[in-house]
């Protein structure tokens, strides 16, 4: 075989090895590839779905600071009505009621005394002491209940009084109750973004290396048909070189029939006997 045809062979084999690590590599990053892919995918819905329950809570949160809002108003409003009315029923109390604490103290104070009674050990002068300071209080609340049911125009602030102090506490109650509803949507809603923010790290990251290995695979592929290319191009050379070999023999081999055939018809001119083969290889040559 010619010298050029064991090199080319060479050259094909070490080819054919590279053709087959590029092949394995395309595939390879191909396959880590597609996964990279998938999880993209995984991740974007996911970061979807936390976008979209993040915004849902910060809608909801919204919604209910407005009601916040107005649950504030509206507490301002029976506040500011019921400072007036409060102001009115004290002015009524010193003009009708006389001097003295107001029934309210008068009410806590002998509450707290009755507690005490029922929960204290007592000596007998202690518990006389506080049966007559007990008495007394009770005297006062009677005489001051007794104003306040025989005077319509003070009951009645004092009812309005009740009435509002009872709508203003409903109401801050329900700012209260509103405001940790909302203070709830809040914490949920930076939670989804949180998630959502951690996952679009992540996302970043994922997207970085499938560009790369989309990169890499591609370069694998572009060298797995470029081998194949220069494998088909060696091929092609040896097909050459061989042909070029043959025509060489076939000519070779032309010459010496020729050769031989003309020292047969020197011969055959000489009138020298031909055998059969002789004048088979005359005819061949086509000299006779």
């Amino acid at each position: 075989m010619d010298i050029d045809i064991v090199v080319l062979e060479e050259q094909k084999k070490e080819l054919k090895r590279k053709l087959y690590e590029a092949k394995e590599a395309r595939e390879r990053l191909n396959k880590i590839t597609n996964e990279l892919k998938k999880r993209k995918k995984e991740l974007i819905e996911e970061i979807n779905k936390y976008r979209k329950e993040g915004l849902m809570h910060k809608e909801k949160r919204d919604e209910i600071n407005r009601n916040v809002a107005r649950a504030k108003k509206k507490r301002s409003e029976l506040n500011e009505e019921y400072d007036k009315i409060r102001k009115k029923v004290e002015e009524l109390k010193k003009k009708y009621f006389p001097k003295g604490p107001p029934l309210e103290v008068l009410i806590r104070k002998r509450d707290a005394l009755e507690f005490k009674q029922m929960t204290q050990q007592l000596s007998k002068r202690e518990e006389e002491e506080l049966i007559e300071q007990l008495a007394k209080i009770n005297k006062e609340i009677r005489e001051r209940e007794k104003i306040l049911e025989s005077n319509e125009e003070l009951r009645e602030y004092v009812k309005k009084e009740e009435d509002l102090k009872i709508k203003s506490d409903k109401e801050h109650k329900k700012v209260r109750e509103l405001a940790e509803k909302a203070q709830k949507e809040h914490m949920e809603m930076i939670e989804c973004f949180k998630k959502a923010h951690e996952l679009r790290k992540e996302l970043k990251k994922i997207e970085r290396e499938y560009i790369m290995n989309r990169l890499n695979a591609d370069k694998a592929h572009r060298d797995f048909i470029t081998y194949i290319k220069k494998i088909r191009e060696i091929e092609e050379k040896i097909k050459e070189i061989k042909q070029k070999e043959k025509k060489m023999e076939k000519e070779k081999e032309k010459d010496a029939i020729m050769r031989k055939a003309d020292e047969i018809y020197q011969r055959f001119k000489k009138g020298e006997k031909l055998s059969t083969e002789d004048l088979l290889l005359l005819q061949k040559a086509g000299l006779i």
